[in-house]
């Protein structure tokens, strides 16, 4: 249960859709802050200026007229940038459908508008609650709609990601999202460097249902590094992820299971001459058949 301690101002963005600076050129946040909570969370050190303290990040708040401005934003965008738009991620900062969404519905009403536009978009959550929408996605072939599960051991999930669905919620939405003929994808990112957190046996339970993995490695840039050292129990490895990553491209390229990598592990791969896959943009993939 998220204790909201401390009230956060509410933000207005006058346009919605921006340039991205990770493998997504485009994003939409439609929430400042995140009830999930995880302690993992890079967006919280980077929004750290307006939210200094925990309880002010998992107080979030709806970004003001997001959807009224994200209208008015792409009527006055030109035909020939819509149509170079290959993706656009839902959301970068925030969770999409934590449970202020089931309230407020800005997710659902931003997706709808970017379907009236005909833009190709992503949708990334650990929330079940992405099943509301399951007809919309279902309705339109230029969406991808994808769970974040970093460990299958649930207890553990309750330590970094406290407010988020439970694993088996997760689960079960992936398997009802390819049940309906969406296109699926699973980010098991960050791996962490606990045996509880083995990528290959989140590949095995979920591939069935999954049509996209994504792995990436702890990102240790930010000072949460020290809080998940803490829960852990262990530290920050490099070898570990030398020989995880190893192990990954040995699994799927077995299996034929199709994966790509977070953006920021980029670096890590090429200095241990190990390849880098990154992440296929929706439309790139769609031309590819």
């Amino acid at each position: 249960m998220v204790t909201q301690t401390t009230i956060t101002k509410a933000s207005t963005i006058l346009n919605p859709l921006q340039r991205s600076g990770t493998r997504f050129e485009w994003k939409i946040d439609c929430y400042d802050g995140c009830e999930h909570g995880c302690r993992y969370c890079y967006a919280w050190w980077i929004r750290r200026e307006k939210h200094p303290i925990y309880s002010s990040w998992v107080n979030s708040t709806p970004v003001l007229n997001v959807v009224s401005n994200l209208q008015s934003q792409l009527s006055r965008m030109r035909d020939s940038t819509k149509e170079n738009i290959k993706d656009i991620f839902i959301s970068s900062l925030t969770d999409c459908y934590q449970s202020l969404e089931v309230k407020q519905e800005i997710t659902k009403q931003v997706i709808e508008t970017l379907i009236e536009n005909e833009l190709p978009f992503t949708v990334l959550t650990k929330s079940a609650n992405v099943l509301r929408d399951k007809d919309l996605f279902k309705s339109y072939d230029k969406c991808r709609v994808g769970l974040t599960i970093v460990t299958l051991d649930d207890n553990l999930r309750k330590s970094l990601e406290p407010n988020s669905s439970s694993i088996t919620n997760r689960i079960e939405a992936l398997r009802k999202l390819k049940q309906a003929g969406i296109s699926t994808y699973c980010s098991v990112e960050p791996i962490l460097p606990d045996k509880r957190s083995n990528p290959i046996d989140i590949v095995e339970t979920l591939r069935e249902y999954v049509d996209l993995f994504e792995f990436g490695m702890w990102n240790p840039k930010y000072n949460s590094q020290r809080m998940v050292e803490k829960i852990l129990g262990t530290i920050y490895d490099q070898d570990y992820y030398v020989d995880v990553f190893k192990n990954i491209k040995e699994y799927c390229d077995k299996h034929s299971i199709n994966y790509c990598h977070a953006g920021h592990s980029e670096d890590f791969l090429s200095k241990h001459r190990l390849k880098f896959i990154p992440y296929p943009l929706l439309l790139e993939s769609i031309s590819k058949g």
